[in-house]
């Protein structure tokens, strides 16, 4: 491998991760392409991104991400999304930036954008829960509609189980595959749940074998109630799987965020706020309780590892609600307003612990454009994704004002394809990728 050049540069490391369904493959390739392309695009109009002049990506970098396979996907003839995040990467990105006056040689900063599955950012939960308030929370969920319907059968099963009895392993694999199942269920439409836990039982990655050692929640009333047991037999449902999960949390879990987001100084939070708006309540409230729970390490006392970590250099984080480009431009305005109410609180609470927090509504590539007719009337043309065929569509109005029981549900949103015609050599259409970027980078 090639030495790496501005080894003394300034290097700016920022986290990407999003709930399901929410494009970040997307929009990491699109990042880098608007950084290659710094002088062509919007880029330019940021005050802090106007010194840009070049941006280089370096594919040989240590587990570099897959910038190429990104560009072959949205530059493709027809063209598809790039392929969700299935492990971690790292796209470097080296810029050159215009000299000052006094200096013979260009400035030099490095990006770094850290990419992880956000099946993995939901394990945060874990880290400070033993066995039973992992139970007890999960139990709190699975016992309420839609997940009680969903996983009806499943969940009747882990609670007649009785953690005190001998462990049936075969069984307990079994459980473990069906848990895992259970969970993909809850993020599909039409339900888009987003507190699915383990999160590697979804997204394993490349270093976990779930089947090792596994485990499942346990429903029983000694657990799922609250009244737990000093200890388990040796050998019991209980001992088992307290140990696989004790194992899963300390050596899985803990170690991958004490590795990497020791050394971030921004993350990014993507979420697919309107296809939890096409699910209706119950998916905008779990949305909202995994994006709190995921940022609550950020409200720890400085007494509290998780508030150490989480406080010794993120200094920014950004909560982006994906694409906007299917709405229509005064429903994009209204989408801003909505996203800064459903996390009004979160921010509150983040502002006062001197976190910089912004919450966006960005489309990463612009899939649909405006159609307006001689009288006025507005929709968006876009390739449809399942069958390629170009549609004009109207899409659904926002209300004005988010309702605070999140009792909204809007209609559904037809499924787009990139637009055809991208290239390389010239930045992608999107919206407020410019925005972003200087909020991430301003000094």
């Amino acid at each position: 491998m090639s030495p790496l050049p501005f080894a003394n540069a300034k290097t700016t490391r920022i986290g990407i991760t999003g709930l399901s369904q929410a494009g970040k493959s997307a929009l990491i390739t699109s990042i880098i392409n608007h950084l290659e392309n710094a002088r062509r695009g919007s880029l330019i109009q940021q005050a802090v991104l106007s010194d840009v002049t070049h941006g280089l990506w370096r594919r040989d970098a240590p587990h570099a991400f897959d910038y190429d396979a990104g560009l072959q996907a949205l530059t493709h003839r027809p063209p598809y999304w790039p392929a969700s995040t299935t492990d971690w990467s790292i796209a470097r990105i080296e810029l050159t930036m215009t000299r000052s006056w006094y200096s013979p040689k260009p400035r030099k900063r490095i990006i770094e954008l850290f990419d992880y599955p956000g099946e993995w950012l939901m394990d945060l939960a874990l880290l400070d829960w033993d066995f039973a308030q992992f139970c007890q929370a999960l139990w709190g969920w699975c016992s309420q509609s839609p997940r009680l319907e969903l996983g009806n059968a499943l969940i009747q099963e882990l609670s007649v189980i009785d953690p005190m009895a001998p462990v049936d392993r075969e069984y307990l694999s079994q459980l473990q595959q069906r848990w895992a199942d259970f969970l993909a269920d809850c993020r599909l439409p039409p339900h888009q749940l987003s507190r699915n836990l383990p999160g590697r039982f979804l997204l394993s990655g490349t270093d976990y074998k779930p089947g090792d050692k596994p485990f499942v929640p346990l429903f029983s009333t000694n657990l799922a109630g609250g009244s737990v047991p000093d200890s388990f037999p040796a050998q019991s449902w209980g001992a088992v799987c307290a140990d696989h999960y004790k194992a899963y949390r300390d050596h899985e879990a803990r170690p991958f965020f004490e590795r990497h987001f020791q050394n971030l100084d921004a993350q990014v939070i993507l979420i697919d706020l309107l296809g939890a708006m096409t699910a209706g309540q119950e998916a905008l409230k779990d949305m909202r309780a995994a994006l709190d729970s995921v940022l609550q390490p950020f409200r720890y006392g400085q007494d509290h590892w998780l508030g150490r970590l989480f406080r010794r250099r993120i200094r920014r984080v950004a909560v982006c609600a994906t694409k906007i480009d299917h709405l229509l431009p005064e429903d994009q305005k209204r989408m801003q307003s909505l996203l800064e109410s459903y996390l009004y609180e979160t921010v509150q609470r983040l502002a006062a612990e001197d976190i910089d927090v912004n919450v966006m509504a960005i489309a990463a590539v612009q899939s649909a454009k405006l159609h307006e007719t001689p009288d006025h009337t507005q929709s968006l043309i876009g390739r449809d994704k399942r069958t390629g065929e170009r549609i004009r569509f109207t899409p659904p109005h926002l209300p004005d004002n988010l309702p605070h029981a999140l009792n909204l549900k809007i209609e559904d949103l037809p499924q787009l394809s990139p637009p055809e015609g991208l290239d390389r050599v010239q930045a992608f259409p999107a919206r407020r990728i410019d925005q972003l970027l200087a909020f991430l980078l301003a000094e």
